[in-house]
């Protein structure tokens, strides 16, 4: 459990295996504090006390075991790992660093308040940390965002320099620091105002008081953003509603006020309806429940996409199946603010017509929007013939 470095730390569900860490906690982490090398360093101890003798494991060791992140973490990389031809020295130190990242995270001040509000028994902070992390299901957390950040690499074959920057990334979103900005007053003086901020953004090339770069600084953004992690809402201007993938954990869009054209409004829902969005493994998990459960990947989400693909080929869905669009529960949610006596509310019936239009061109109509537009013109949708939208199949000699 390596949550804070005055605490009892367990790195592994299996005291017996703790030898595996013969390497030196500074080969992961050379700022380490000596607290928490010690801490390990008990861990060492205790096994090679108890190698020989039966344990007798009480509830919260139990509950160490199962639900504590470094435990999560470590199983969570092997069962990724499961089949590559990955050193497990590499798996236990990618693991280390996932898990001080999840460190890092409860020991937020803002972690700690939500924790000690949700659970308002006498208990220590670790065992709040411990039933979050059970009751939130941190293995499946961190399964799926291994696996959208395996796919980021084109679901390369696994190997250990690949993992480490697929966990560097997960830490770095994990670790995401506040920085400092200045701003100055409306009046004459123009006082300068310095204030620090932890997610938010001013766009252009400007510089925190840190001397980071704006576009350093989006880019580390919009990375913490795309994890399961916080923040959980992004507000931007129409500056993002081009070129930025906000699709890993989001498949909803509220509109502040409606573009004048279909091309704009395609794409500011364009940002999260993309390729294995938020919305399709949604639904490619509820459908494939049963697949997963009865796979022997120890890796659920392969046995997962498997599934899907080979249902999508069988079917001849077409190319956009199952990782474009994907039936279910699950969609995109469009919200929008309609604002009393704004004309958003009339510009917004004229762009669905136009948005459906334009989206019909592109092979991709939204389906009541498109019932929508014949119930307006008096034509039963169920009566007309339908029309197959998907790309030719290759020819095969």
């Amino acid at each position: 459990l390596l949550i804070s470095e005055d605490s009892v730390s367990l790195l592994c569900s299996h005291v017996s295996t703790v030898p595996v860490l013969e390497w030196s906690i500074k080969e992961t982490r050379p700022s380490s504090t000596a607290s928490l090398a010690e801490h390990i360093q008990e861990a060492l101890n205790l096994s090679e006390e108890h190698q020989a003798e039966t344990v007798q494991i009480d509830s919260a060791t139990a509950q160490l075991a199962a639900f504590s992140p470094g435990n999560v973490a470590l199983r969570s990389i092997r069962s990724l790992a499961h089949g590559s031809p990955i050193a497990d020295k590499v798996i236990w130190q990618t693991a280390f660093r996932l898990s001080e990242g999840l460190r890092s995270l409860f020991n937020r001040p803002e972690s700690v308040a939500l924790l000690t509000e949700l659970y308002t028994d006498n208990s220590p902070y670790w065992r709040k940390v411990l039933n979050y992390c059970a009751d939130g299901n941190l293995r499946s957390v961190l399964d799926e965002y291994l696996f959208q950040l395996h796919s980021e690499t084109g679901s390369k074959e696994l190997d250990g320099k690949t993992l480490e920057n697929m966990v560097e990334t997960a830490v770095g979103a994990l670790t995401f620091k506040t920085a400092n900005y200045t701003a100055r007053t409306a009046d004459g003086e123009r006082q300068k105002i310095r204030f620090s901020s932890g997610f938010a953004v001013r766009y252009g090339s400007a510089q925190s008081s840190e001397g980071e770069s704006s576009t350093a600084r989006m880019s580390e953004v919009r990375g913490a953003f795309n994890s399961p992690f916080a923040p959980f809402v992004l507000a931007s201007t129409s500056v993002g509603q081009e070129g930025i993938d906000f699709h890993w954990w989001s498949h909803s869009v509220v509109h502040w006020n409606v573009p004048s054209n279909p091309v704009d409004f395609e794409q500011r829902e364009g940002r999260v309806n993309r390729f294995g969005g938020h919305a399709v493994r949604k639904n490619i998990a509820q459908k494939h429940w049963a697949d997963i459960l009865e796979g022997n990947d120890p890796f659920a989400w392969r046995d997962a996409s498997s599934a899907a693909e080979a249902e999508a080929e069988a079917a001849e869905l077409g190319d956009f199946y199952p990782w474009w669009m994907y039936p279910g529960d699950a969609r995109i949610n469009r919200i929008i603010a309609k604002y009393p006596l704004s004309k958003d509310v009339a510009r917004y019936e004229r762009l669905k017509d136009a948005l459906v239009s334009y989206r019909l061109a592109l092979g991709q109509p939204r389906q009541e929007d498109m019932l929508e537009l014949l119930d307006k013109r008096g034509i039963d949708g169920s009566t007309i013939p339908p029309i197959d939208l998907r790309a030719p199949k290759r020819q095969t000699e």
